[in-house]
């Protein structure tokens, strides 16, 4: 009797989770139509582009860098001009100090390589905050067991198909952007509001309605320079010899293998405009970092193209501006002769 109970108590249970999946699957696929997206931060997805990459050559593009250098370059628009798609490499939150030195030192692969360069991250070393980020991802590659491999390779055949494992729009990430109120002594953190989706080609590009929605954008720039942000100050001024010897160093690797290079500072505006101009002052940091090394240099504020554009929330291009930056990018590579 206690048996048949449990078994009909799991079949009831299994029936009610299955109708509300259901549900929750409908409103999403047909009433929001909201797009799929992929773990912006999945290390897994990372490793298996990384892995990938061991068999480009020398006509091959390898992008790298952090948010800026991932959100504001359109692969997919680059693969329709140039007919080749670039490995995209960039990561969120991190500097590429120890991703350079896997791709240039463990790999044979020759091509162009694209180097995004936003300073708060990029001029950042060992195990430091973006320095640091970066270096988690590279050890996991290495790291991965199979049990870790054979999760990601079914999560990749179920993502696309269920918005549950979502992560702009999984529980988890709904509840995080419910409206609590503040109590005493206890502060919510904020919320991250659903700002781009990413493809499985890691391609990102910025959600239609964060660039429609001037709420979702000022959330975002909270975020970023809340209230109770703390004085950011650059404690990089003693490094600053160190981290442009290292860049210096492994580029010129790359260039020695026959490499090609191309170094970019991608827009900003507002806030990141000001103080990164007072912290990484142009002519002691980007300046130093491309006279450090023979290579292409790409500055927003040096085209016209590119020198107004404006990020919806200061620091990531909408969809419009960074297709026109993706192609002014193509254009200048192409007249450089560094891509076909």
């Amino acid at each position: 009797m206690n048996s048949n109970l449990n078994l009909g108590s799991f079949a009831a249970a299994m029936g009610i989770a299955i109708v509300l999946l259901i549900c929750y699957e409908y409103y999403w696929h047909t009433v929001k139509h909201w797009p799929r997206s992929y773990d912006l931060e999945s290390l897994d997805h990372w490793s298996e582009w990384r892995d990938k990459m061991d068999d480009a050559g020398s006509d091959d593009v390898v992008i790298m860098g952090s948010s800026r250098a991932h959100f504001d370059i359109n692969i997919h628009l680059w693969d329709s001009i140039t007919g080749t798609r670039p490995y995209m490499l960039a990561y969120p939150g991190s500097s590429p100090f120890h991703p350079l030195a896997d791709v240039i030192e463990k790999s044979d692969f020759n091509g162009l390589l694209v180097v995004g360069v936003a300073p708060g991250l990029f001029y950042t070393l060992g195990d430091t905050w973006g320095a640091g980020r970066g270096k988690a991802f590279v050890e996991h590659r290495y790291k991965r067991t199979y049990a870790q491999k054979l999760n990601h390779a079914i999560y990749k055949r179920i993502d696309p198909l269920l918005g549950y494992t979502d992560p702009t729009i999984n529980m988890e990430a709904l509840v995080d952007r419910m409206p609590f109120p503040n109590r005493d002594s206890v502060k919510n953190p904020p919320a991250w509001p659903p700002m781009v989706r990413m493809d499985k080609y890691r391609n990102v590009r910025m959600t239609p309605f964060f660039e429609q929605d001037s709420v979702l954008q000022q959330r975002q720039k909270d975020i970023w320079f809340g209230p109770d942000e703390p004085e950011r100050k650059n404690k990089l001024a003693d490094s600053i010899d160190v981290i442009m010897d290292y860049y210096s160093d492994i580029f010129q690797k790359h260039l020695d293998k026959g490499g090609k290079l191309a170094i970019l500072r991608p827009p900003v505006s507002g806030k990141y405009l000001e103080t990164e101009g007072k912290l990484f002052p142009r002519e002691k940091y980007w300046d130093r970092l491309v006279q450090s090394v023979d290579a292409f240099s790409f500055h927003y504020a040096d085209h016209p193209a590119t020198k107004n554009m404006d990020p919806p929330e200061w620091s990531h291009l909408d969809r419009h501006d960074s297709d026109v930056y993706t192609r002014t990018l193509i254009q200048l590579l192409q007249d450089q002769n560094l891509l076909k």
